[in-house]
């Protein structure tokens, strides 16, 4: 059995709102008032442990 998973960086990020889930700004597009505050929003895998990056980003 076999397991893939996207621990990061699975949420599309931009500047434009061309089709991306998520803003350089961490706001979602299309929903006013929402931000995303997950591992999804990381550009690459951090060094350091994933967790404690959310938390920051958070």
């Amino acid at each position: 059995m076999s397991c893939s998973s996207t621990p990061t960086s699975s949420a599309r990020t931009s500047s434009t709102s061309s089709g991306e889930v998520v803003s350089r700004y961490a706001r979602q597009n299309g929903v006013q008032g929402l931000r995303v505050a997950d591992a999804s929003v990381i550009p690459s895998i951090p060094s350091a442990n994933t967790n404690a990056t959310v938390y920051a980003i958070a």
